[in-house]
């Protein structure tokens, strides 16, 4: 994509929109540009949305019990027939006492070969779900703190957030804060984790009592090359300790051990990431890694969900720093790896990148988070930031996927030798409000370019807006709406197709007020279906309009060719008790091809319990409990 075009296509497209002027044969005014700083008024709304929005009950709902392969009901139009294949959501599924992200994964699977399309839902079974389990009514027991739970024997993976596809219809779960886990698409049981616990890099670790669940950041999004088989994980602290390596890249085949490469900058120095790792990428030739948008807080990882401590936010850093290697030094080096730095105005929490670019450069695109911070969730004491009115009670203890300032898209070109920036450009309009998070892209599509992204926008929901998280970002620097001019009565959600490549919208669906659309999945039609609107998105949708037919959270499929036409098919059932859901998959199969080769999670727990000298309790439940279950929920 080269700059003209992109010029060109942004002055056409994002311009009238930005403004609010229909298309014409009259020139339009310049669109306001975002990187050059503000603040601008607000966008006008496009004509037919809702000026307001309701977050539904059912966006917080609590559900831990699994979902029997059931048929689901078509409660409206028509399913088309070239639908094929496998949607795999995530979803979170809170206790009675977690709040934010605490839940653990409860995976959902919806079939679409039969004549009827069902669903199915199971619990990840990892032995970490199984060791909670196992102390719950002990002092040992998990408490959640909001990101995840924690107790004595460490931080418990509950690999809840993302689904990585690998070839051979292979399927891995992931987390920010654990390794990754495999399971079986057929039967959504374990097949066993990615990687030893002593491959990943632990926060704390003592030579008695090993933590059975180390305290692990990692990335709840390692890339995947299916050209090369390639899968790439990080592990690091984010604690500058000197003499210590900060940052580990996890390279792996599928197939055989994990390859640890320590990451230096040029300098010498060590990585240090200081916010978190939740989005990698890969090109062609690079790796890169975001310090991204979600800041790991001690007080809420040391404090219950409700605390005072818990409540304290820090702000996070205002833009995106980059670290870019060489996939080529990952694969050749014996030791560790050179990483270049990189910044890009605003900050980000989910990337994209081109797979191909030109020589010594790397594409990056970003549907920038703006003045958010995803990793907080309501508390009983939070109050509107304008009326001044408590939260609802129903959505306490909700995740807050709200942007206290417009969304802005854009994309930069980055020399990779030096890390400068060579070409940015970026843009916004009444679409993009809560851009960034839940994307979804045709998997047959060739990846040279990012291209036709669909994008879920949480729109602006004021329910789930609250006066200590605006006073965080009162002095953001990249500020385009004063935040008396925020749309406070709300934005409802959207479902976008942008064209990362023009930097544009091109089609859009607004959900009614009450409604909270959400988790896109692409399913492309039957056959070689290689468009990047050949097929049909899936998405989950929130309500609470329940009736005979419908719980009021329901399945909604739209031609991916025409998004604002509405959905061609909305499926449900009066029982469907869905928690609420963060990524999604689609596989074209269940018959997944894999070596028979595993981690001895046997061995390398009891190693680990047998260090808990002053408590054999810890031995005993691992060796009666744990590892008994796992076998029985294994495949």
């Amino acid at each position: 994509m080269d700059r003209r075009r992109f010029l060109s296509a942004l002055g056409a497209g994002a311009g009238f929109a930005a403004v609010g002027l229909p298309m014409s044969g009259c020139s339009a005014p310049p669109a306001p540009d975002p990187l050059a700083g503000g603040p601008f008024g607000a966008p006008t709304p496009t004509p037919g949305r809702d000026r307001w929005a309701r977050v539904p009950s059912a966006f917080n709902r609590r559900v831990t019990t699994e979902q029997a392969t059931t048929p689901l009901t078509l409660l409206d139009g028509e399913l088309p027939p070239d639908m094929a294949g496998h949607v795999f959501f995530q979803s979170l599924s809170l206790r009675d006492t977690d709040a934010g992200f605490s839940g653990d994964s409860l995976v959902w699977r919806v079939d679409l070969d039969g004549k009827v399309p069902t669903i199915t839902s199971r619990l990840l079974r990892t032995t970490d779900l199984l060791l909670h389990d196992a102390v719950a009514d002990t002092d040992l027991r998990f408490e959640s703190r909001g990101v995840s739970r924690l107790g004595p024997l460490g931080m418990q993976d509950q690999v809840n957030t993302a689904l990585v596809p690998l070839n051979g219809n292979r399927l891995v779960a992931t987390v920010d804060g654990g390794r990754s886990w495999e399971l079986d698409p057929a039967t959504l049981a374990p097949v066993g984790p990615v990687g030893r616990l002593d491959d990943h890099r632990p926060l704390v670790d003592l030579p008695v009592n090993r933590f059975l669940c180390p305290l692990n950041i990692t990335s709840a999004h390692p890339p995947y090359d299916a050209e090369t088989g390639e899968y790439y994980g990080v592990s690091l602290s984010i604690v500058p300790i000197p003499g210590l390596v900060y940052c580990e890249i996890l390279c792996w085949d599928g197939v055989g051990a994990i390859k640890r490469v320590p990451l230096t900058t040029p300098d010498g120095a060590p990585v240090l990431l200081s916010q978190s790792a939740h989005q990698m990428c890969i090109s062609r030739d690079h790796l890169l890694i975001a310090d991204t948008s979600t800041v790991i807080e001690f007080g809420k990882l040391m404090f219950p969900p409700h605390s005072a401590e818990a409540a304290e936010a820090q702000t996070p850093r205002p833009d995106t720093v980059l670290f870019i290697v060489s996939r080529d030094e990952l694969r050749r080096t014996a030791g560790g790896a050179t990483a270049v730095r990189s910044v890009i105005p605003r900050e980000s929490g989910h990337l994209m990148v081109d797979h191909d670019a030109a020589p010594g450069r790397i594409v990056v695109h970003s549907a920038h988070t703006s003045a958010m911070d995803f990793a907080e969730w309501v508390m009983p004491t939070d109050r509107h930031p304008v009326t001044g009115e408590p939260v609802r009670s129903d959505l306490v203890d909700a995740i807050t996927p709200v942007s206290y300032d417009i969304g802005v898209v854009g994309r930069y070109e980055i020399d990779t030798r030096s890390g400068a920036v060579l070409d940015q450009h970026a843009f916004f309009d009444d679409h993009t409000w809560g851009s960034g998070g839940l994307t979804a892209r045709n998997p047959l599509t060739p990846i040279d370019t990012v291209g036709d992204v669909f994008h879920a926008n949480s729109g602006m929901p004021t329910d789930i807006a609250v006066q200590r998280m605006l006073a965080v970002f009162t002095s953001y620097p990249h500020r385009i709406i004063p935040d008396a001019e925020l749309p406070w009565s709300g934005v409802p959600t959207s479902l976008l197709r942008i064209d990362h490549d023009a930097g544009r919208v091109v089609d859009a669906y607004w959900h009614a007020g009450d409604r909270f659309g959400w988790t896109p999945t692409f399913v492309p039609r039957r056959g070689t279906a290689t468009g990047s609107t050949d097929g049909y998105i899936v998405s989950v949708v929130y309500s609470d309009h329940a009736d005979a037919r419908s719980s009021g959270t329901e399945l909604w499929v739209f031609d991916a060719a025409d998004l604002a036409r509405g959905p061609i098919a909305r499926l449900g059932r009066a029982d469907l008790a869905m928690p609420l859901t963060l990524h999604s998959a689609w596989l074209d199969s269940l018959r997944a091809s894999r070596p028979d080769t595993r981690v001895d999670v046997a061995a390398e727990l009891t190693e680990r319990a047998d260090t808990w000298l002053a408590d054999p309790r810890v031995a005993s439940i691992v060796r009666n409990d744990v590892l008994p279950a796992y076998d029985a929920a294994r495949v």
